[in-house]
């Protein structure tokens, strides 16, 4: 369904839309294959250019007749998503069924005539007027139900609320992910005076058949999203060692070995950073809402967090072998990979097929065939050939497999077959607390604040952004 849609040249028919969600389900393109084949980002049909973001199974679309540069909308759909992910606080499909006339009003005045004018949060408070519907990121339900006579459980709610403050008489050492996912607040004064900063790694690797990597590097950034009361200037400090080649910062390591180098890094237009001195410390204002306050990229060698390793064993049917995958967890122990999903296909000759999965660790440990668990949900897709393994968790240190029977045609021979007919496999995955490169905050002060020091929240994220292994 269309949740929102503008026009303002008038050139474009609202059928449009329609026409995007068959494209995408085609591919991208006229007559292609449901599925198959992810689309573009940019694809054009009949003239009409259809530019596209994807952002928790909603999709931002721009469509035009001009020829613009294709760099420029993607960027402009990518903050439009993040001033609305700022104003409603989780950016969903409820959160935007329930919120249809707040982000009309952010349309209207992020864009004249089509032609962006301004699309920072903290400039187009000053503008908008429309208090949001907070909504719960992982129920769906209209948050603050309580506060509204929101009937018993809403009671409840408000009750067991005032109870933890109570009892709560320390310090608070840890919080929720969840506790950054709230809209900022459009009118009065009433804010927490919280500060929260991710510093988020995405990997891109490629792995060989042994599970050695033969691409990788890293993209970073680190995000901040304010709810602070006041502007309070602030200084944020990297840890010792950081080099960054793009602005001349030269590490000072306890040794050359522990020099970590950044090839470039891309400074938030707040950011004052003083050239002369040439250390990674950076000072600067936090505007309202989520912002990225420096982008890094790193090249320097690392260790695959995760490890994917093949195997075809033959069986005493000349038509028959098994497909295996063996997957380890190459971080500390005392870390653990959640949301973790892979992704391969089988070759066109598989007729038949039996998918298992087990724990490899629990195996070697001298488990009983029966006793041993099932790691994760694996299906087999016989319309594609294709197998999604979702696995909730592994831990540090420890393997699961994945076990695919596969059953030939009657007129091939097992031996014949090799790893090159299999097609890669896309691993998906998420590292809390723990970052590969090293890069850690050494120090965020806030200066000259006037009473209470605002609460920061720091949190370390490594991800997958292209993880493949191909033999």
């Amino acid at each position: 369904d269309t949740l929102i849609a503008k026009s303002y040249a008038g050139t474009v028919q609202r059928s449009t839309a329609d026409t995007f969600l068959r494209l995408v389900k085609k591919g991208g393109r006229e007559g292609g294959k449901g599925g198959a084949v992810a689309p573009p980002p940019v694809f054009q049909i009949e003239g009409l250019t259809f530019c596209h973001v994807q952002t928790n199974s909603m999709y931002f679309v721009v469509t035009t007749l001009t020829n613009c540069q294709a760099a420029v909308l993607i960027e402009l759909l990518q903050r439009l998503s993040r001033v609305f992910k700022d104003y409603l606080g989780v950016l969903t499909e409820e959160s935007v069924r329930r919120n249809f006339l707040l982000l009309y009003e952010l349309l209207d005045e992020v864009f004249d005539s089509g032609v962006p004018q301004g699309m920072s949060t903290e400039l187009l408070k000053a503008y908008v007027y429309n208090d949001p519907v907070a909504v719960s990121a992982s129920t769906g339900l209209v948050a603050g139900a309580a506060s509204t006579g929101g009937g018993v459980s809403g009671k409840l709610e408000q009750l067991a609320h005032g109870l933890s403050e109570k009892v709560n008489l320390g310090e608070k050492k840890t919080m929720t992910s969840a506790a950054a996912n709230k809209p900022i607040q459009v009118s009065g004064d009433k804010k927490d005076n919280t500060i929260f900063v991710d510093v988020i790694e995405r990997l891109t690797v490629v792995l060989d058949k042994r599970g050695a990597m033969t691409h990788s590097y890293i993209n970073g950034c680190i995000t901040l999203k304010s709810f602070m009361t006041g502007s309070s200037e602030m200084r944020l400090g990297l840890s010792d060692g950081v080099s960054v080649t793009s602005l001349g910062i030269n590490g000072k390591g306890a040794g050359a070995v522990n020099t970590l180098v950044m090839e470039d890094m891309n400074l938030h237009e707040c950011v004052r950073w003083e050239e002369s001195k040439k250390e990674a410390v950076f000072t600067f204002f936090a505007p309202d809402g989520e912002f990225n306050l420096l982008n890094y990229r790193i090249k320097s060698p690392f260790r695959a967090p995760i490890s994917v390793v093949p195997f075809l064993e033959t069986k005493s049917r000349a038509n028959s072998l098994d497909y295996v995958l063996r997957v380890r967890g190459e971080f500390p122990p005392d870390k653990t990979a959640a949301h973790v999903s892979l992704v391969f296909a089988l070759p066109h000759w598989a007729n038949s097929v039996a998918v298992e999965t087990a724990s490899a660790t629990a195996a070697a440990q001298g488990g009983d065939k029966g006793s041993v668990p099932v790691a994760g949900k694996a299906q087999f897709d016989r319309k594609t050939q294709v197998v999604h393994w979702q696995i909730a968790k592994i831990q540090g240190g420890t393997e699961v497999i994945v076990r695919c029977k596969i059953v030939l045609a009657s007129n091939m021979d097992a031996t014949t077959c090799s790893l090159e007919d299999f097609g890669l496999v896309r691993v998906n995955f998420e590292l809390p607390m723990h970052l590969l490169s090293g890069v850690s905050i050494k120090f965020l002060d806030f200066l000259y604040t006037s009473g209470k020091t605002p609460n920061k929240w720091i949190r370390y994220v490594t991800q997958a952004n292209s993880y493949v292994a191909r033999w």
